[in-house]
Parts: C-alpha cells; structure tokens; sequence
C-alpha cells in the first residue's frame, strides 16, 4: 500500500503540472481534450524520452471532475492536481514513521520539475492582461523546461490557495532560485528542482493533518485557487508568436469570470 501511496503522490506533486502536472488541455466546455496527443508536435530526433505536461482551468469543480474523467480513466494520464488520498491508505500515525518511511522515497522520485513539452488551456479564465488561450511549448532541442509550481494558502485545513504561482525555464539555477524566493513569500512549493524544499511541502500538509485532528481532507489539494499567475519571461520565445510579447513584459495573470475560484486540472504522460 506504501508503494502504491508513494507512485500516486509522485504524480500529484511532480508538474507539472503539474506542479509535472501539465497535459494535452482541455477545453472549459466540454471534457473532451480541446488537443490531442497526437495534435503536440512531434519531440527533438535526439530525444530518448518526452515528457508531456498539461495545465487547464475549469471554470467550475464539476467542470474540473469530467476532466479529470477524461485525462485519468480514458487517455490514462497520472492526474497531478486535483488530488485525494487512495482509497485504504492511512496516514501514518507517527511523524518518524512518516519522515522515515514515506517522505524521503517521495523526495527522490520528485525529480527536478522537468518537462520537455507542456500544453496549456487558460481558455476559462479571465486574463489580467493576455493568454487566455489554447496553446502549447517544446523545450529547445536537446533542453527541458523546468518548472516551478506553488501555491500561497489563505487556509490550511482544509487547504485554500489565494495565488498559484507557476514559472518556466531552462536554467535549472533560475528555477532553483524563484522556489525559495517563494518559499520565503509563505508559498507551498508543490514542483521544483530543490529537494528540501518538496520536503518542506510535505511536512506542511503531514502537519495540517495533525493539527486538523486527522482529517484526510487536510492532505487534500482540490485544484481551486483564487488567483493564478504564470511566468513565462524566461522562456517568451517559445510562446506562440502572438503572445511572446506580453509573455516578455509581465506575467500572465488570470482570475475566475465569475464565483470566487479557478480550477486547476495538473496531468502528465511519459512516452
């Protein structure tokens, strides 16, 4: 039951988005992958290995629970956000049990917060500024893009998110240094290259389950957040044409057309 708790919470806290979690994203409207896999161009020639990832904004829960249908039970990804305990898990007891047992083994098959492709649908949202669209990226050749995904809690038990930061580039030392810039900004730190800082994350929520007298929802992140921003000013070349401009001057912000959340669906598929 450990080894099948550790693969599912590898997926969940790798992003992209996807924080690993990141996939082929799917239109507010309808469950239905607004891109195929086959429709992500296809990965370098010298590529031994491509590593999708997807983020999509739903305007609603039940929205986010059909995508969540799709990209799990049919196109077989590993959902990152939303996500809940398996079914027959139990939280060890003990903390020691758990620092010895369960986070070091989560730690390490983390992975650095590298994608080679991510797909993104912001199609739902209300943009700040700009990119509220359908558009996807491909690390340059040879590269990987990593990612930085973190979220800001207003609460903790059960988890509210204010701001989901997500950030983008091809210098791991750049992503390294934006996490625990975030860090110091009282963010959770769901996906990046810093070790102790995915640790870090899972304490957090080991001790919003004890503080909230075990409650399994205090381990839960259900995807909605009040506010997401994205960074894409290290890597606004790779954008599609019409939006490397504005991804260059500031990030992009988004907020619900309407009620107080955004919800986020994080998946990701290795080929």
């Amino acid at each position: 039951m450990l080894k099948k708790f550790i693969g599912f919470f590898a997926t969940i806290l790798s992003f992209v988005m996807l924080f690993g979690g990141v996939n082929v994203a799917l239109a507010d409207t309808t469950p239905i992958p607004s891109a195929t896999p086959d429709a992500i161009s296809a990965p370098p020639s010298n590529a031994t290995k491509t590593t999708l990832g997807i983020t999509t904004i739903y305007s609603t829960p039940e929205q986010q629970k059909k995508g969540v249908t799709v990209y799990e039970e049919t196109l077989k990804y590993g959902i990152a956000v939303p996500f809940q305990l398996p079914p027959g898990f139990r939280i060890p007891a003990n903390k020691k049990v758990f620092d010895t047992l369960v986070v070091p083994k989560l730690v390490d098959v983390l992975g650095d917060g590298s994608v080679t492709k991510a797909a993104f649908d912001f199609q739902a949202a209300a943009a700040a500024t700009s990119g509220n669209q359908l558009f996807n990226i491909d690390a340059p050749l040879g590269q990987k893009l990593y990612s930085v995904v973190a979220g800001k809690p207003s609460q903790q038990c059960p988890l509210q998110i204010e701001d989901t930061q997500i950030s983008f580039f091809t210098d791991v030392n750049k992503a390294s240094a934006q996490a625990k810039t975030l860090d110091t900004q009282g963010y959770f730190i769901y996906v990046s290259p810093v070790r102790q800082l995915r640790r870090k994350v899972l304490d957090a929520l080991y001790d919003q389950y004890k503080d909230g007298n075990k409650n399994e929802t205090c381990f839960l992140v259900n995807g909605a957040t009040e506010k997401i921003t994205v960074n894409f000013q290290d890597i606004f070349t790779l954008l599609p044409p019409n939006l490397q401009q504005p991804a260059r001057e500031t990030p992009f912000i988004f907020y619900p057309k309407f009620g107080k959340n955004l919800y986020i669906l994080n998946a990701r598929q290795s080929a």
